[in-house]
């Protein structure tokens, strides 16, 4: 949906959230969608997950667990629910972070409570297809996956608020889970499937490779690990046969060969929070403190190609970017940028 980009925030009294569906290409807003959303959470109260566009719906979650599914076009509400008050949740310490994924019709999201850790809502109506029983929820965003040697069986993959986990997408009915050896990771980088198995990034345990087996389990011992990749809060990206994640430096593995170091950048904007997207041989840099950096990988080297200031001076980017066609989208604390990217 190139022509559609929405973008969440809050109004100035800091007690609604706010989303808003702006035109891609001028900026100009379709519509507007807000809601009282009282409370108060470290790091602020803006809402953390990222909206997800399932035509003709967009799907938009509040850090206090306010559930909309709206109608793309027109911002009309199609159905909502609250995932504390109608799904028995248990509310994180820094607010509901997930986003939510969509699997046959189904949307999955984790309220975190005891008989509903995490639950499969009806796309169209919101009805409960299945919850299943389990932990608090943590703040990465669970994946869906194929298990290996079924053709049609698909599983759900995430975090709950201790562990790595599998459920069946079908029923979710918990298919096996993973401890990591050192306990108390917040668990907010997101699973990363790669060829043959997923890797694993958290504070406390740095970044493991681990392989599915033959029934589409996990090996519970990891197949390879880094621990100087071992950020709290990035995500990695998976580009061609390398790892790509930051922990000070941007830090470059193959998967290929037991996560050996490739290749390692270092700049002082990196030190803060930053977002990837990668595409062939390039990834573009989002850092926390505004600068936007373009690099490209060269077998063990990585050169810089460009950079631009995105925000004011004193401007934090901690919300992920997205790519719609040709432009690049990035909420700064002013508003919106779009940017047009070169075909170079």
């Amino acid at each position: 949906m190139e022509d559609f980009v929405v973008v969440s925030s809050r109004d100035r009294e800091d007690r609604q959230d706010v989303f808003s569906c702006l035109d891609a290409q001028t900026g100009v807003a379709f519509w507007q969608h807000n809601y009282t959303a009282p409370g108060n959470l470290d790091y602020g109260n803006s809402p953390r997950a990222t909206p997800v566009i399932v035509d003709p719906f967009v799907i938009v979650l509040g850090a206090f667990g306010d559930l909309h599914v709206l109608d793309l076009e027109s911002g009309d509400i199609v159905w909502k629910k609250n995932l504390i008050r109608d799904l028995d949740g248990s509310l994180p310490q820094w607010g509901y972070a997930a986003s939510p994924i969509v699997v046959d019709e189904k949307m999955i999201v984790q309220p975190g409570g005891a008989n509903s850790s995490i639950v499969a809502l009806d796309l169209k109506t919101g009805g409960i297809v299945w919850q299943s029983s389990g932990r608090r929820a943590a703040y990465a965003s669970p994946v869906e996956y194929r298990i290996e040697g079924t053709q049609k069986k698909i599983g759900i993959i995430g975090f709950d608020a201790e562990a790595f986990v599998a459920w069946d997408a079908s029923n979710g009915n918990k298919l096996w889970e993973v401890k990591p050896p050192v306990k108390n990771d917040f668990n907010v980088p997101s699973p990363v499937l790669v060829a043959g198995g997923v890797t694993l990034t958290s504070e406390n345990n740095a970044t493991r490779f681990h392989r599915f087996d033959t029934k589409g389990g996990l090996i519970e011992t990891p197949w390879a690990e880094y621990l100087e990749l071992a950020g709290d809060s990035h995500t990695p990206i998976e580009l061609g046969s390398n790892l790509i994640g930051v922990d000070r430096d941007l830090i470059v593995l193959d998967l290929d060969h037991s996560l050996e170091l490739v290749a390692k950048h270092t700049d002082p904007s990196l030190l803060g929070y930053c977002s990837l997207i990668g595409s062939g041989n390039r990834v573009l840099v989002t850092c926390e403190d505004g600068n936007v950096l373009l690099l490209q990988l060269e077998s063990t080297k990585i050169q810089e190609l460009g950079r631009l200031r995105v925000g004011g001076a004193k401007s934090q980017i901690l919300s992920h970017p997205a790519v719609a066609g040709n432009r690049f989208f990035v909420r700064t604390a002013e508003g919106v940028e779009a940017w047009q990217l070169s075909k170079q």
